[in-house]
């Protein structure tokens, strides 16, 4: 892995050395590090932002698979069949310790054990732009932001009017229609879009046996999205939106078992509205979301598969965001941010199965499972002529059930001639308990408190010239009163320590016909917790004193990401995408992990402007045809193809 690594420095460094050109870097505008619009430079934050250009000129077809090509981060099940459900990790953190906003709302989904909001509902061809803002950001949004953000915006009306429709074919049987439509006139813009999908698949789960008797486990999926808002240029805005999401999809048993009859559907509707004012000296909105997901697990028996026979299980959860946030200019080089918000969520589950032991049934009400949050925030950010910029910030979060809890930002920057960054973050973050951990009949435990963490990073980028980018972040997270399964009380609980730490390089370049780019991410982390020992008398568990081990599960060390790609002629470019990982370990239910060899993956992409309104797109991802497993038992995409036709009206 470090060969690898090295060899590649040397490979893009012996390219940047020949660059020469020293125009500045056109400054991107961002709005998510503290949820205004500002150029990049001015915060000492550290964001990634993958553009609409970018998203296009891959082989890649969700949003899972874009996401973890990016520095820091690692998706479980991006490369399994589809439908397969997604465990976003950031900097080592695990699931439920990355918020997901989609327009900058909180997204999650209330019903899952740790809150997890689940990205195939939104269809990559939804997505405008994405914008990744590391570090704990829980004084700017809140609960679960402890090792960042991922904002992602869809799609809505900027400028002019335009349609366009996408049609793909790709392997395992899979076929994709996109239609989206933007305009305005002179009472509204408006957006609107389309997406459907199905797949054959492939078998979940791995066939150990080779006999090739696993049936294909496939997924259709529907979504449809709406935005309107009042015209440009004026000084209110108004704003509605909405957006509809469907899948069902077949599931195998477990690892290395198939079913031939479980499936899954699940369910998303997300609506939001706001009203905004600008003027001389600021911003202010207000804001309403409302997010309902469902999923929906039936094993009807048609195929015996273990000793249950039938299991059907139903979850929803519901949760509404209210907010009030602006930003105001104090003085020349001082902004004032202040928000105060209110959210509450609720769930209703139920669970039913039939076997030789009997009947078995077990819900769970929003009469009891439900929980709010109020919250008040203000940051001063600091913006100096010569460079030095500062931001300091606080959270005050009123929880219905544990009470209060307290939240800091300390985010200096500077910007020295122009070419360089320094930028140093430290800040505190929390993960509230969830409905599922607080209140479920059987494992809930009411009197738990929040996760809390304290981060530290430190950042130096190189930004002199528009052809040349760089960056090195170094980080520390700890975390207390993580939370966590006792099997001595068959309850959660609040363990005691965990402790992450990494460094993350980005490079990048770009020429008129060619351009390179590497991030490599380094992490490590450890917990300290209670020690559990099986006792064969008591067919149960003890406690042994605390232990302290390597935490990072289904996590590398180590990852190294490249892309090269290369304008062939006005009409025609290729990109090249090559993706390494270390080894991982897979966790086992009260024993040692399982070691997971680490893999490399070469993806290739096409593209051919045929017309100026028609774009053909071709991608051959594996192409060396790799075997290997992302998790434990499960099958992943070995050679697999893609072509889409892009027409705009």
């Amino acid at each position: 892995m470090n060969r690898y690594f090295f060899i590649s420095i040397v490979l893009l460094s012996s390219q940047l050395a020949a660059q020469t050109d020293s125009v500045q870097v056109l400054n991107e505008v961002i709005v998510t590090a503290n949820r205004f619009a500002q150029k990049q430079n001015n915060t000492g934050k550290v964001v990634t932002v993958i553009t609409q250009k970018e998203i296009q000129s891959s082989p890649y077809t969700s949003l899972a698979e874009i996401l973890n090509r990016q520095a820091g981060m690692s998706i479980l099940g991006s490369n399994n069949s589809p439908g397969t459900n997604m465990d976003i990790y950031m900097r080592g953190a695990a699931t439920g310790n990355t918020l997901i906003l989609v327009d900058g709302n909180p997204a999650f989904d209330p019903s899952t054990i740790r809150a997890t909001f689940d990205i195939n509902l939104i269809p990559l061809g939804n997505i405008e732009r994405i914008e990744i803002l590391k570090g704990g950001q829980s004084t700017v949004y809140g609960s679960d932001a402890v090792a960042g953000v991922i904002n992602i915006i869809t799609n809505q009306q900027h400028a002019g009017n335009h349609s366009a429709v996408e049609v793909s074919t790709a392997s395992f049987g899979t076929r994709s229609i996109q239609a989206t439509t933007k305009g305005s006139n002179k009472l509204v813009r408006y957006a609107l879009g389309y997406y459907q999908m199905k797949s054959t698949g492939f078998s979940s789960a791995i066939d150990s046996t080779k006999k090739d008797n696993f049936d294909k486990d496939g997924m259709k999926e529907h979504a449809a999205n709406i935005w309107i808002g009042a015209p440009q240029g004026k000084s209110w805005n108004w704003h509605l939106a909405g957006n509809w999401s469907n899948y069902k999809n077949d599931l195998d048993q477990t690892s290395y078992e198939d079913a031939k009859d479980f499936t899954v559907q699940n369910n998303n509707l997300r609506f939001n509205g706001g009203v905004s004012k600008k003027w001389s000296l600021g911003e202010m909105h207000v804001n309403y979301h409302i997010n309902k997901t469902s999923r929906n697990y039936l094993d009807d028996s048609l195929y015996q598969n273990g000793f249950t026979d039938f299991m059907q299980s139903d979850y929803k959860g519901n949760s509404s965001f209210a907010e009030w946030y602006g930003n105001f200019k104090l003085h020349k080089y001082i902004t004032l941010f202040t928000s105060a918000d209110y959210r509450w969520q609720h769930t209703d589950q139920s669970y039913f199965s039939k076997s030789a032991y009997g009947d078995y049934s077990s819900a769970l009400s929003s009469d009891s499972a439900k929980i709010n949050i109020s919250s008040l925030s203000a940051s001063l950010i600091y913006n100096g002529e010569k460079g030095f910029n500062i931001e300091a910030g606080g959270r005050i979060n009123i929880h219905s059930m544990y009470g209060n809890n307290i939240t800091y930002t300390f985010n200096p920057s500077y910007l020295y001639k122009n070419m360089f960054k320094f930028a140093f973050n430290l800040s505190s973050a929390f993960k509230a308990p969830t409905l599922y951990q607080l209140y479920d009949g059987f494992s809930g435990q009411p009197n738990l408190k929040p996760e809390t963490s304290t981060t530290a990073e430190f950042a130096i980028s190189y930004i002199k010239t528009k052809n040349m980018v760089a960056r090195v972040v170094g980080f520390k997270r700890n975390t207390l009163n993580g939370i966590d399964y006792d099997y001595t009380q068959y309850k959660y609980y609040n363990y005691n320590s965990k402790k992450e730490n990494g460094i993350e390089l980005e490079l990048g370049y770009q020429q008129k016909k060619w351009n390179a780019s590497i991030n490599y991410t380094y992490v490590n982390g450890q917990l300290n917790t209670q020690d559990f020992a099986y006792n064969p008398t008591t067919y149960g568990y003890d406690v042994k004193g605390d232990t302290t081990y390597p935490y990072l599960t289904r996590i590398p060390k180590n990852t190294l990401n490249i892309s090269a790609g290369y304008q062939i002629s006005e009409k025609f470019q290729i990109v090249i995408f090559h993706k390494l990982l270390d080894k991982r370990f897979e966790p086992q239910y009260m024993s040692a992990p399982i070691e997971m060899p680490g893999f490399q993956l070469t993806d290739i992409h096409l593209q051919y402007v045929l017309r100026k309104n028609i774009t053909l797109n071709a991608g051959l991802k594996n192409i060396f045809n790799k075997q290997y497993q992302e998790v434990y038992g499960y099958a992943t995409r070995g050679r697999n193809y893609i072509f889409s036709f892009r027409l705009k009206l």
